[in-house]
């Protein structure tokens, strides 16, 4: 069975894949996170596959639901049509069965679910967000899908971009670090960043405008924006009251405005502007 190890945010997850074919896939998607140390993994996933979903759909994240089947808050099932997972994240084991035409979103799917819950658990968080390393440290646009962070990206060739889509937050003693992540959308070319991490700079909720600036936040008003861009964590009850209260910590350890941008580079000037002002 291919075994493949990952190092993501610096978590080893291993991998063992029964599907050649998915492993070939696996492999060349997550070539830079690969590492071949020899380490004990963090967190071991079976990945199984079992065939072609009897409704046809190839998206997992249709319909996903997440339980804690647990009261040590160490415990998931995820379900979706053609993928189902069972994740122990105290015992850092997990098995996940695919049957769809299009495994590969499966296995991404379930990786982008199994590292939000690690980094929740480990004080961290995964957000919706495009990362850009510039020589003052990360600067994180967050939003849902359409708000421009791929744009965002684009219209940055000077910096050195970590993720378009997804990113890992982790403390650091009064600090915050942002990691690069695989999990850019599926269509993305350009990828030398990825593994780039850093101190975050600033935080920035993308608005599309006319005119570019930024907009201050309220303490309330930035915690609610970094909530709704928590996959995963957000959609549980269970850690609804937790995930407030770790969001309350970043938005007060780190600058969080809105950034109102049009489709050019301007908006660079107005983050160094802030820089200096800060």
């Amino acid at each position: 069975m291919p075994v493949i190890d990952l190092d993501l945010a610096g978590w080893r997850i291993r991998l063992d894949i029964e599907a050649p074919a998915l492993a070939r896939q696996a492999m060349d998607r997550y070539d830079a996170f690969i590492s071949a140390d020899d380490v004990s993994a963090f967190f071991t996933a079976r990945v199984e596959v079992a065939g072609r979903g009897v409704d046809g759909r190839t998206n997992p994240e249709m319909d996903l639901s997440l339980d804690q089947t647990s009261d040590t808050d160490s415990e998931y099932r995820l379900d979706a049509p053609g993928f189902r997972a069972h994740i122990e994240l105290a015992r850092g084991v997990g098995k996940l069965t695919l049957a769809s035409a299009a495994p590969l979103a499966g296995l991404e799917h379930f990786l982008r679910a199994l590292v939000a819950l690690l980094a929740f658990r480990e004080d961290g968080l995964l957000i919706h967000g495009a990362g850009l390393r510039s020589e003052d440290g990360v600067h994180l646009f967050i939003g849902q899908s359409g708000s421009g962070k791929s744009t965002v990206v684009a219209l940055s060739p000077d910096a050195v971009a970590l993720n378009d889509d997804l990113i890992v937050l982790r403390p650091q003693g009064q600090d915050w670090v942002a990691c690069g992540t695989p999990f850019w959308n599926m269509e993305a070319g350009h990828r030398e960043g990825q593994t780039t991490s850093g101190p975050l700079a600033g935080i920035y909720k993308l608005v599309q405008d006319r005119n570019v600036y930024l907009e201050r936040l309220s303490p309330a008003a930035a915690t609610a924006e970094l909530v709704a861009n928590c996959p995963v964590i957000n959609g549980s009850p269970a850690h609804l009251a937790a995930l407030i209260s770790r969001c309350r910590q970043l938005a007060s350890a780190v600058p969080t405005r809105r950034l109102h941008f049009r489709k050019d580079g301007s908006f660079w000037q107005v983050l160094e502007r802030q820089g200096a002002d800060l």
